[in-house]
């Protein structure tokens, strides 16, 4: 809960970035924010802050939950970290953790044009399984998802 200031410091003014994500709210206010990490962090959940090292600032965050059989993975950068390989080493570490808890499969989603995270989630091993449409009422309906899956077992 005490991040929720970060969400809204890096995303409370940047709704083109809010609307890649499928579930953080518009405009994330503080909040906004608070309601969201409540909802995740619930024990099927495992929602971290990512951090830099060197001075462990705030970049944004990673989660997972589901089922061991099949876990979703989702995370977001704030838009002054982008293209520095935060995001990837995040879901690496996520990848790692999940594997560690006994999670089988992690299963993550881009919105087609969000080819950034397609590549963070390539790069991480993930593999491409086909794209669909569907609503997505919060973010303006009909959208085009790629959907992603990594065995972990």
């Amino acid at each position: 809960m005490d991040d929720a200031h970060h969400f809204a410091r890096l995303l409370g003014g940047d709704s083109a970035s809010v609307q890649m994500m499928e579930t953080v709210p518009d405009p994330c206010t503080e909040q906004a924010a608070r309601e969201w990490i409540e909802m995740r962090s619930r024990p099927s959940g495992h929602v971290f802050a990512i951090l830099r090292t060197e001075d462990h600032e705030f970049l944004g965050s990673i989660g997972f939950g589901g089922s061991l059989e099949v876990s979703t993975l989702g995370y977001w950068i704030g838009r002054p970290y982008w293209g520095q390989g935060y995001a990837t080493e995040a879901v690496e570490l996520a990848v790692e953790m999940a594997r560690l808890l006994g999670i089988l499969k992690l299963h993550a989603e881009t919105f087609v044009n969000n080819t950034a995270s397609s590549r963070v989630l390539e790069k991480a091993g993930f593999r491409n399984t086909g794209s669909y449409t569907r609503d997505f009422p919060t973010r303006g309906g009909s959208r085009t998802t790629c959907s992603y899956e990594l065995e972990l077992e």
